[in-house]
C-alpha cells in the first residue's frame, strides 16, 4: 500500500508553507525533506526547519529542525516567499 503523503512532493522542498497539525498546532514552515517508506511505516513524515508556531509553551524553537509523521497532518498551503 503508497503512502499517502497527502499531496505533498519533491516540488515542495525549500518551500516556505502553513502546515495545520491534528492537535491543532499551526506552523509556518520551511520544507526541508520528504521521507517516504516503500509501505507505511512510522517513519514516513516531513523534515522541516520551524519558522513560526501557534503554540506558546516553548516546545518548539524557531530556527530549529523538527520532523513531524504525515499521519498528523491535517493539511498545508505554500505561502508565498
Amino acid at each position: 500500500m503508497p503512502v499517502d503523503t497527502l499531496g505533498l512532493t519533491q516540488d515542495h522542498l525549500g518551500k516556505r508553507m502553513r502546515v495545520e497539525l491534528a492537535d491543532g498546532e499551526s506552523l509556518e514552515i520551511r520544507l526541508h525533506e520528504l521521507t517516504v517508506c516503500a509501505k507505511p511505516e512510522p517513519c514516513c513524515g516531513i523534515t522541516y526547519i520551524l519558522l513560526s508556531s501557534n503554540r506558546s509553551d516553548g516546545k518548539r524553537e524557531s530556527g530549529a529542525a523538527y520532523w513531524t509523521p504525515f499521519r498528523e497532518i491535517e493539511k498545508f498551503k505554500v505561502l508565498e516567499d
